[in-house]
């Protein structure tokens, strides 16, 4: 029993540095096609004329086509490691688009202090969700319900009131909240590898498990910069 006991743990442990592996490689990924996008000006112009001229559309298509690449990681996951690699990637790209504004923003400094300081949190969150015993799941209503509010009241201040007061309280509570998802999203990493111990796909697996903690920390990193950002 002891035996099968260790077994079991030595796998999760596999597993959860895998999917932080993942996850810390894919924020990198992520912050090198914002950077490169952003250093070539011409793309970097026609993109932000586009957003401006096309509001709702740029919107749609910012958050909808990386929820397709998820989807897609989500279908590949069991059957295929490079599709799932490729679809992950594709997510990465895509939404690197949403980071690309940071590097005209902000100073270099301040961007490094915000990873610097997204980092920390994310490992305490991270740690704190792995290693508790209270069961998580029942957040999963309560958080569903705060991440839809807070996204319809970003998109109406966008769209209508533009308004910098509103858009750093929203900044704010978009880091409480993310804080909880970071916690939830560890200890699920528990749940996906017992639903998944015996599949031959555990890396593609790992893959798709990393997905939602790379969301989780680009959320929390870009709320934290809009706070407390050095503008240019």
């Amino acid at each position: 029993m002891q035996s099968i006991d260790k077994v079991k743990a030595t796998g999760l442990a596999r597993f959860t540095s895998l999917v932080y592996l993942y996850t810390g490689l894919g924020i990198a990924f992520w912050m090198i096609c914002a950077q490169a996008i952003a250093k070539n000006t011409a793309l970097s112009m026609a993109l932000f004329q586009g957003m401006a001229n096309h509001r709702i559309i740029s919107m749609i298509l910012m958050i909808g086509v990386p929820i397709a690449f998820i989807s897609l990681c989500g279908r590949f996951a069991t059957r295929s490691y490079f599709l799932t690699f490729l679809s992950y990637v594709g997510f990465l790209f895509t939404l690197s688009f949403i980071g690309v504004p940071i590097f005209y923003i902000y100073s270099a400094k301040s961007i490094i202090q915000t990873l610097t300081v997204t980092s920390a949190i994310f490992i305490v969150s991270a740690f704190i969700g792995f290693v508790t015993k209270k069961d998580l799941t029942k957040w999963s209503r309560t958080l569903m319900i705060g991440l839809i509010s807070v996204i319809a009241v970003e998109a109406i201040n966008l769209l209508i009131f533009k308004s910098t007061p509103l858009m750093m309280l929203v900044s704010g509570v978009i880091v409480i909240l993310f804080l909880f998802y970071i916690a939830f999203d560890s200890q699920n990493i528990k749940r996906i590898y017992q639903n998944n111990a015996t599949s031959e796909s555990l890396g593609a697996i790992a893959l798709l498990a990393s997905v939602n903690l790379v969301l989780d920390f680009i959320n929390l990193f870009l709320s934290i910069i809009q706070i407390f950002g050095n503008n240019n």
